[in-house]
This record gives C-alpha cells, structure tokens and sequence, in this order.
C-alpha cells in the first residue's frame, strides 16, 4: 500500500510547525485585478455613454434679426420639433444656438421651418456639440482665470 500525503498532511503540518497566514497569491491577485477593473470603469463607462448619448448632435448658430416677439413664437415651436434637443437664445438676443440630431433634421429643414415661422435667420455656423461644450469650457477657463 503506498503512502497517502493528503491523509497525513495536517499531522505532518503541525509537527514541522507550518502556519497558513493571509491570503493566497491567487487571491491577492484576483483582488488588485477586481480593483484595477473597477477603477477604469468608473472612469470610462461614464465618458463612453456621454460620447454614445451625443455622437449624433449638432450646433447650429443662428442670427435673428427682424421683429424679436415672431422669432420668439418660432422658436417656442421649433423646441417642439422632433430632433430638436435644446434651443438656446444669447444674452442680447441676437443669437440662438439650436441643438438638433444631426440623423433626423439637418440646417436646411431647421432654417425652411424659422422661414416658414416668420422669423429671419441666418445660418452663421454649425458645429458638433461635443466640440462647442469643449470650446465653451475652454472660454469659461480663460475668462474665469484672469
């Protein structure tokens, strides 16, 4: 019959006088892995569904001109159009930025709609929203640092 370690092995444990202490490697290992995982998503995940939510979204800057209470009605409706996720009007009241997804309307609809509102528009420019967040951020550093 041949000697079987594993019937031994606690006797043999205590007599050489072998203590377990801590954790294994493995699960040292598996803990910092859990760590490392769930620290890069709290950082990426966020950012991922934020690019997801806004891939689609545009900027287009308008300047009104012409009788201020008709552009208003109009943009008052043009909120209501489907695609259309914000309408913003500056301090003055000169400029209206309008933040539409870029896969349902495109400027041409949005400016035949203030057209057919009544309200005089002009298209001055269009960007991506994502890269009018970063340049708005970047102007509030600037103005709020001096």
């Amino acid at each position: 019959m041949a000697y079987d370690l594993e019937k031994y092995r606690e006797k043999r444990e205590r007599v050489l006088g072998v203590k377990k202490r801590g954790l294994g490697f493995g699960r040292v290992a598996g803990l910092v892995a859990i760590a490392i995982l769930l620290g890069l998503g709290l950082v990426v995940v966020p950012r991922s569904i934020s690019f997801l939510q806004n891939r689609q979204l545009e900027d287009a800057i308008y300047k009104l001109s012409g009788e201020r209470s008709e552009a208003d009605q109009a943009l008052a409706e043009l909120k209501k159009q489907e695609g259309v996720r914000d309408v913003v009007v500056d301090a003055h009241g000169s400029r209206v930025v309008v933040t539409y997804n870029k896969g349902v309307l495109d400027t041409a609809k949005i400016s035949a709609f203030l057209l057919k509102q009544g309200a005089q528009a002009v298209l001055l420019n269009e960007v991506g929203h994502s890269q009018r967040m970063h340049t708005m951020k970047k102007e509030a550093a600037a103005t709020g640092g001096q």
